[in-house]
């Protein structure tokens, strides 16, 4: 047997010795011809434990699916037993939810802003700056009452039957969206008519005669039931500039104007804020012309940007949308801080007898 052993060594060309040295190398070579059997252990065992975890892993991804399949099974019988609880349960969470994504939005725009100014901003993020404060002062008080102990049985009832008051657009369905902004459009509306009449009463202090008789003319088309040109619109912009038509140069009746742009008569510093929101306009406009122009513009952009502007953007094709704004972008590109006050007089100028206002306003 050993002279087998050793025949078959010797054919490989290992020579065993009686030396110690030779024997170490004996022994050397017999642990490189019989290390893959030791490997082939090593590597079962391996195999082995990989089975194990991937039976773990089905397990789990069978009794998740399982689990996902009672959830759906569960919703569907509640939504057949308790409908109308079911329907208010996904008004607040779908609400909820889009509140949490627009407000991460909100403070990501918040830092582009601190970054590159606010004058980089586009339009929708100029949008979301100027919603998202008014929606988090209105939205925090029924939150933070919501969750007291018990109060939920109360409040989401409420929110629920009362959405205008207590909630956000965020928790509106598409057709509660349009209505509510027709009834706050309706409400700016009302307003028109005693702003044109404070901008008629003070034609007479104009002291230019030329450029009395061309506001005369403006006021005289606008009686008439039209508008007048953009461009006759800012032939006259040197009377926003000073008396009597400036932020400073205001009367007290003249105050209609922030009623006008859907911002409380009663707070102070009526005039700061009547910057403030001329200057957010001027803005956007100029967002809009270096986003590409009003073709660019989404048509809930579009429609939203009308509404905010003083004109009733229901019934409107898109096409009908672009041409009037275009006609707001040609005076607003003539307007700088000193002579805002004329932006702030476009939804009288531009939208007084427009067809889609005196709808909504008599009929």
């Amino acid at each position: 047997m050993y002279k087998i052993i050793y025949r078959s060594l010797s054919e490989n060309g290992i020579s065993c010795m009686a030396s110690s040295a030779s024997f170490k190398q004996c022994k050397i070579r017999k642990e490189v011809v019989f290390s893959p059997y030791e490997s082939t252990r090593f590597i079962g065992h391996k195999t082995t434990g990989e089975n194990h975890h991937s039976k773990i892993y089905a397990l789990r991804k069978t009794w998740f699916s399982k689990y996902m399949d009672y959830i759906r099974d569960l919703q569907k019988r509640l939504e057949k037993s308790f409908p109308k609880t079911m329907h208010v349960y996904r008004v607040f969470s779908i609400g909820t939810k889009d509140f949490y994504n627009d407000l991460k939005q909100y403070f990501a725009v918040k830092k582009k802003k601190s970054i590159v100014g606010i004058d980089k901003l586009s339009t929708q993020e100029l949008q979301l700056l100027y919603q998202m404060p008014k929606d988090i002062m209105k939205l925090t008080p029924f939150l933070l009452t919501a969750a007291l102990p018990f109060a939920n049985y109360v409040v989401f009832p409420i929110g629920y039957y009362f959405p205008r008051i207590f909630l956000t657009s965020q928790y509106w369905d598409l057709q509660q969206r349009l209505d509510f902004a027709l009834i706050d459009h309706k409400n700016r509306l009302k307003h028109n008519k005693p702003l044109l009449r404070c901008v008629q009463a003070s034609l007479s202090k104009i002291e230019d005669q030329c450029l009395k008789n061309k506001w005369n003319e403006v006021i005289a088309t606008l009686g008439g039931g039209r508008h007048p040109a953009p461009e006759e619109i800012v032939d006259c912009k040197e009377l926003f500039q000073g008396p009597p038509y400036s932020l400073k140069a205001l009367g007290r009746r003249h105050v209609e104007l922030l009623a006008i742009h859907k911002m409380a008569k009663w707070l102070p510093y009526k005039r700061q804020r009547l910057l403030e929101r001329g200057l957010l306009i001027k803005r956007m406009d100029n967002a809009i012309e270096m986003g590409g122009g009003v073709n660019k513009i989404p048509t809930d952009t579009l429609r939203w940007a009308l509404f905010f502007r003083g004109l009733n953007a229901v019934n409107m094709s898109t096409e009908d949308m672009r041409q009037w704004l275009n006609k707001w972008l040609t005076v607003s590109s003539k307007v700088e801080k000193q002579n805002i006050s004329l932006l702030l007089h476009c939804p009288i100028l531009l939208a007084y007898n427009h067809e889609t206002n005196w709808t909504l306003l008599y009929y």
